[in-house]
């Protein structure tokens, strides 16, 4: 990509932790799950380690941790464990560290609270909400019928309990690690109040996943709030990111390999998804579609089932945008599927 340089090919394969920088260390844990593998970062601190991001609630990501702070760390204490989002390969083992390491767990306010509130979910079947939020993007009539029947995802199966307390982290807090100041940022759209991490002493930058080498971050609209405009979200955050000055930061995300080219990287994304509107905008005129209609025309690749549902609350996000925007109409057909056109 241009302007966009990676100083890791890969991650070693005879390695469990990379050290990137002096106190600075990258550890890849992969992931029984859809999604192959989740970067996260330890942070030499003072009389410890702060850890940053943890991994599914699951055998090989504890596993995984126990052998890297055993072997790699030499037990050193944990003094605190920063949570950037609440998605579950980031939160997932938050629980098992407070519970085995009675450490201070330090995030944003949504990021916990969101959390929490869904590992009260213990759904037995697919609950009607979500067939509905389907029936109404389009999805196929035999693919609901086949979910319907389906175990539903249930966000603790994957995130162990999450603790009654915790420390908040706000915008434009600056936290002390180590001897190093690191400045927070919160940022909306992939994940609500996802805290990004920056020093520019060490020129490192923690994007978790708001900046992505390669790939897009996903932005979806869910059932829980089927009108949201999270993409609106996701370009003014980008947009306060992108003012920030790219001192050479070595990004480290939280998927895929660091890079640099903070600025660069950024930008491209913010084209990604403009460039992508313009395609749905075109394909509508005149048209109406369904946000499962749009499929070919924002993604350009075939969609297979297990992809589906991410899938289709992306396509909702992009054509909740340019409706918030009123570039185009909504309508909603017989079968209560709802239908735009420009």
């Amino acid at each position: 990509m241009k302007n966009i340089n990676f100083p890791f090919e890969i991650f070693p394969t005879d390695k469990k932790v990379l050290k990137i920088k002096e106190g600075i260390y990258w550890v890849k844990l992969f992931l029984p799950s859809m999604i192959s593998h989740v970067n996260v970062y330890v942070l030499d601190d003072i009389n410890g380690i702060t850890i940053i991001d943890t991994g599914l609630f699951c055998n090989s990501c504890i596993d995984h941790w126990r052998n890297i702070l055993r072997n790699d760390f030499n037990g050193k204490d944990i003094n605190r464990v920063i949570v950037t989002h609440h998605h579950p390969d980031h939160m997932g083992l938050m629980g098992w560290f407070k519970e085995n390491f009675n450490i201070e767990i330090w995030t944003s306010r949504s990021s916990w609270l969101t959390g929490r509130m869904l590992t009260l979910d213990n759904n037995k079947v697919m609950s009607q909400e979500s067939l509905n939020f389907w029936l109404s993007a389009g999805m196929p009539s035999a693919l609901i019928e086949k979910k319907r029947l389906e175990k539903p995802f249930n966000f603790g199966d994957f995130v162990k309990k999450i603790p009654l307390g915790y420390r908040r982290v706000i915008d434009n807090e600056v936290l002390t690690i180590g001897n190093k100041k690191w400045i927070v940022r919160l940022t909306d759209g992939h994940a609500p109040e996802q805290l990004i991490l920056y020093c520019p002493e060490l020129k490192i930058f923690i994007s978790s996943d708001q900046i992505l080498p390669g790939i897009s971050p996903n932005i979806s609209v869910y059932p829980t709030e089927p009108n949201a405009n999270p993409l609106a979200e996701y370009f003014e955050s980008c947009e306060k990111l992108v003012k920030i000055k790219d001192s050479d930061y070595l990004v480290l995300p939280g998927h895929n390999l660091p890079f640099y080219g903070l600025n660069s990287r950024i930008k491209q994304l913010i084209d990604h998804h403009e460039t992508a509107l313009k395609r749905i905008e075109e394909y509508i005129d005149k048209n109406p579609k369904s946000a499962f209609d749009i499929f070919p025309v924002l993604f350009k690749r075939k969609i297979n089932e297990p992809e589906m549902v991410l899938a289709l609350g992306e396509a909702v996000a992009h054509l909740n945008y340019l409706l918030n925007c009123g570039i185009i109409k909504r309508e909603v057909s017989d079968e209560g599927v709802n239908l735009f056109v420009k």
